[in-house]
């Protein structure tokens, strides 16, 4: 893997994080105005791939995938989806702080399952960067703050959506359709996972709901384009330039840039813990990027001919 290529690694990761970090930005004020969350994540998923069947169209590029390919995808579509159920929910339950805090858990979750699977050996290094961004986290969440939350079963829920975010992270670089186009592989991800939440709903609040409002529309559109089609294809294309572990840790950008939402554009006020939170991810990231890992042989020649 050369220097480029890992560069771009760093990049995509940073990139999906970021723009994952919108996520309350667009869907609490839509949730808000009444819509339920099967709902909400329905047409997160319907106008991500409409974004996304928009750019394959105009690229030409063809639909057609194995049927091995497909159930493969519908895997990762469970994955996914009944991963962001979780998050969702656990909003119910939980500042929404918190509930990033715990999510947060993924990068651990990440390195388990590497460790325990794959024969990933743990550095320091990287074992230092995991527990510095997750400090920071624990800082931007406010550490020891625990009166929001309103039930364990919160707790459950967003503790749930980190391992279920960091399997799918895992299995993705070492499953054959990481070969296919990362904007196709996404289009189909979603979906499926599109379909699965329509069943969903179906069963648990009736059907999917209409949007009620203009602000709604324009707010579920942003939302099924920068924090789902912008963050999920860059996410793919991360994996197969940079190892899981390094693109789980620069999730750290995730809450950091839902903070500054926060305070830039909801009034939330700017604390000493936040500073300290914020100090700990640019420390730990900058720790992960100044030493690089490489990726096992069939990943790093893929990425080497997708430049």
């Amino acid at each position: 893997m050369n220097n480029s290529s890992t560069i771009k690694g760093y990049s995509y990761a940073s990139l999906s994080a970021i723009t994952f970090g919108t996520i309350p930005l667009f869907s609490i004020p839509v949730m808000e105005s009444g819509m339920l969350l099967p709902s909400v994540l329905i047409y997160r998923f319907a106008f991500g791939c409409l974004f996304m069947m928009a750019i394959l169209l105009w690229r030409k590029q063809n639909l057609h995938i194995r049927w091995g390919d497909g159930l493969r995808i519908m895997f990762l579509s469970i994955m996914y989806a009944v991963s962001a159920v979780c998050l969702f929910s656990s909003y119910e339950y939980m500042p929404g702080g918190i509930a990033t805090t715990l999510l947060f858990s993924y990068p651990v979750w990440t390195e388990i399952l590497l460790i325990l699977f794959f024969n990933e050996k743990l550095t320091i290094r990287i074992s230092l960067a995991i527990l510095l961004a997750i400090a920071g986290v624990a800082f931007l969440g406010g550490i020891g703050q625990t009166d929001g939350i309103k039930s364990m079963w919160g707790v459950t829920l967003a503790m749930s959506s980190g391992l279920l975010y960091a399997i799918y992270m895992v299995l993705f670089p070492h499953m054959r359709i990481r070969k296919l186009p990362a904007l196709k592989v996404n289009f189909y991800i979603f979906f499926m996972a599109m379909l699965l939440l329509m069943l969903y709903a179906t069963f648990t609040t009736g059907g999917v709901q209409r949007i009620s409002n203009a602000d709604s529309f324009l707010s579920l559109i942003l939302l099924g384009l920068i924090p789902t089609t912008i963050s999920n294809v860059t996410l793919v294309r991360s994996l197969t330039l940079i190892d899981s572990a390094s693109v789980a840790i620069l999730g750290a950008f995730e809450p950091l840039t839902a903070m500054t939402i926060g305070i830039t554009l909801m009034g939330e006020p700017l604390t000493t813990s936040i500073i300290i939170g914020c100090v700990l991810i640019i420390t730990s990231v900058i720790l992960l990027i100044t030493k690089g890992k490489t990726l096992p042989n069939p990943l790093r020649k893929y990425a080497e001919h997708q430049e």
